[in-house]
Parts: structure tokens; C-alpha cells; sequence
């Protein structure tokens, strides 16, 4: 009986290359993971927004007009949400340094609150908009 020859290992499908091609060609991938970023604002204390800053700085140029509608929502989520994040950190630095409890921790417990529901809110929104590739209506108005 003859040798079989021996078996090609699997390929993958072309259309799994095809599709992540796509994927990263998209050019709505950078700004959706910027609001992914956006979601973590409050809890990095503004370092993930830093970043989203720079991103939205940056790419905003090379961008369709559609997309630019959605930086300049990114860059004034930002703008909007940083105060609130400063105000949190040095409430929490003074907490922890005073040892206060009691109401004061009850108003940074809001605060954050506060602040995490404005930025995650924004977020939301953008994300939304951005999945069905339709522009920010209103990308320079502070409310959602």
C-alpha cells in the first residue's frame, strides 16, 4: 500500500483575515476605544482621560466629518468631567490624611457618584452613536 502524502495543516479561513482587516480598518475603531476609556475617568482619577485628550487631539484631523463630531464630544466630556475628577482626589487626600468620616465621606461618596454617572452617561451616548455611524447632534452642549 503507498505512503499517503502528508496533510497541509489548516489555514484559516480567508474570511477571518478578511474580516479583522476590516476590523482594524474601521475607522470608527480608535474613537470607540476612546469612550471605552472614558468609561474608566473617575476611577483612574482622570489618567484614562488624559489619554483620550491626546487620542482625540490627535486623530481628530485625519477623521471623516461625521467623526470629528464625536472627538469634539470626547475632548468636551473631558473638559466637563476634570474638575469634578480634582475635586474628588483632593477630597480624598484630605479624608484620608484627616481621618474624617461621617458626612464629609458621605459627599465624596456623591461626588464620585456624581461625577461617574456624568462621564459614564456621555460615554454612553457617544457609544451609541457612534455604533450605528451617525454624528454627535449637539457635540458642543454640556448636557448629555
Amino acid at each position: 500500500m503507498p505512503a499517503k502524502p502528508p496533510q497541509k495543516p489548516a489555514t484559516p479561513a480567508k474570511g477571518a483575515s478578511a474580516d479583522l482587516k476590516a476590523f482594524v480598518a474601521d475607522p470608527r475603531l480608535l474613537p470607540f476605544a476612546t469612550y471605552l476609556l472614558l468609561f474608566f475617568t473617575t476611577m483612574t482619577f482622570g489618567l484614562s482621560a488624559l489619554i483620550v485628550m491626546l487620542i482625540a487631539n490627535f486623530a481628530e484631523d485625519k477623521t471623516p466629518d461625521w467623526l470629528k463630531s464625536h472627538y469634539e464630544f470626547q475632548k468636551r466630556t473631558f473638559w466637563y468631567s476634570i474638575l469634578p475628577v480634582l475635586l474628588t482626589a483632593i477630597i480624598y487626600t484630605f479624608a484620608q490624611r484627616h481621618a474624617v468620616s461621617g458626612p464629609v465621606t458621605a459627599i465624596l461618596m456623591g461626588l464620585v457618584l456624581l461625577c461617574l454617572a456624568y462621564t459614564v452617561g456621555r460615554a454612553i451616548v457617544g457609544f451609541n452613536h457612534l455604533l450605528y455611524s451617525r454624528p454627535i447632534p449637539n457635540s458642543k452642549d454640556w448636557l448629555v
